[in-house]
């Protein structure tokens, strides 16, 4: 009798978000793995709020198996995957937060980073003569998909622009998305040095205040709120106005104006700047009649936090100036329930009150700030204030 056996081969494969970073011994091989980079001649694990591949966050992903767990999954609804790229976040974010100062729009799949729709490269666009009729294909042009180069030369685009973007008769959203992606490109490079990186965030400001004067020509109320910077414009018959960022609202409150205008309130985060321990964003504030000139007011801002600030380190009211992109410590705030900052055990919120204050200013308020030297980890040691090498992040002022 001949006796068959059978013998049952086990084929063991890896999963998704098996396998570790430093197995890969090539740049492609490490990329597409979706939460790995290269550095040149390693590779690493990528940055929590950078990663594409979710299964590596999950329960038995690679970056979320004891004893080293490094990134949590964040499991959004069906909506927000269609617009945003994150998929994990630190261990010391709160489960399934989208930290508004780490937000990635996802990249799209049509379209070029290197000309517009109707196949003008940017190196053309930058020699034609500017014309409302190119406006729109001006906005095909996938900042998202860009290298810095490229990205330099669409900043070099818009601010050649800025006199016609002025009175384009079209909505200002795809201007204010443009700004919103630029703003993501510069925050996520890694490849640049500070000389480089400095003149584009000084361009980016010009195209920012060109939309900041639109809005003057247009005159509407108005607010426009994206994960790196937003802005409102309000009457000043509303007595006040207010902006949000992460676990804060500030609202400005004024009593009396002399003659009629607005309020404009430009917010922006700190963090994509290498800025660590504030704890509200920079509010930049301006005010102007209704013939767009500078006024004069007397106003005040109120932090309204979600949390009690009597436990943390002494508060301090900052200023910032965003053309050198450095602060001013103005002066220590006093936590009490008749000073400037209290806690209500019942509502569960901090208030910090700061009164009184002239227009045209630029505050924002936390603690000692974090000094680059601290800072342990690769997303948060960004330039131009902080500059990361091997791994260890270094005071790299601006």
């Amino acid at each position: 009798m001949i006796i068959f056996i059978s013998a049952i081969l086990y084929v063991v494969n890896s999963f998704v978000g098996d396998l570790t970073c430093s197995s890969q011994l090539t740049q492609t091989t490490c990329e597409n793995l979706g939460y790995c980079f290269w550095d040149g001649s390693l590779c690493q694990i990528e940055d929590c709020y950078k990663i594409d591949e979710i299964a590596a966050c999950r329960a038995t992903g690679i970056l979320h198996t004891p004893p080293t767990v490094i990134c949590n999954a964040i499991e959004m609804d069906s909506y927000n995957y269609q617009i945003y790229a994150n998929v994990c976040n630190e261990l010391s974010d709160e489960p399934n937060e989208l930290v508004q100062h780490y937000i990635r729009y996802q990249e799209p799949k049509s379209g070029y980073p290197d000309k517009s729709s109707d196949g003008v490269t940017l190196a053309l666009w930058n020699t034609l003569f500017p014309q409302f009729g190119y406006i729109g294909q001006i906005y095909t042009i996938q900042i998202l998909k860009q290298t810095m180069l490229q990205l330099d030369q669409t900043l070099d685009l818009y601010v050649r622009y800025r006199s016609l973007f002025l009175y384009d008769t079209q909505w200002t959203y795809d201007q204010e998305k443009a700004i919103s992606y630029m703003f993501q490109q510069l925050r996520d490079d890694t490849t640049l040095i500070n000389t480089n990186k400095k003149p584009m965030i000084t361009k980016l400001w010009s195209v920012v205040d060109n939309l900041l004067e639109r809005f003057r020509i247009i005159g509407n109320n108005y607010t426009a709120i994206y994960p790196l910077y937003s802005i409102s414009q309000v009457s000043l018959s509303r007595l006040q106005a207010e902006l949000s960022g992460r676990k804060h609202l500030a609202t400005f409150k004024w009593s009396q104006y002399i003659q009629n205008g607005y309020v404009q309130l430009l917010g922006y985060d700190l963090h994509q700047f290498g800025f660590e321990g504030q704890l509200t964003q920079v509010y930049e504030f301006n005010v102007y009649d209704s013939g767009h000139n500078p006024l004069a007011l007397t106003y005040g801002i109120i932090y309204t936090f979600s949390f009690d600030v009597s436990t943390l380190p002494t508060l301090y009211l900052y200023s910032f100036n965003k053309a050198t992109l450095q602060e001013t410590q103005i002066r220590a705030l006093i936590i009490g329930a008749f000073d400037d900052c209290s806690y209500d055990s019942i509502t569960l919120k901090s208030t910090c009150r700061i009164y009184p204050l002239t227009s045209n200013t630029q505050y924002f308020i936390g603690p000692s700030l974090t000094a680059c030297g601290s800072i342990s980890k690769r997303y948060q040691c960004k330039q131009p204030r902080c500059l990361w090498t091997g791994s260890i992040c270094t005071n790299n002022p601006p």
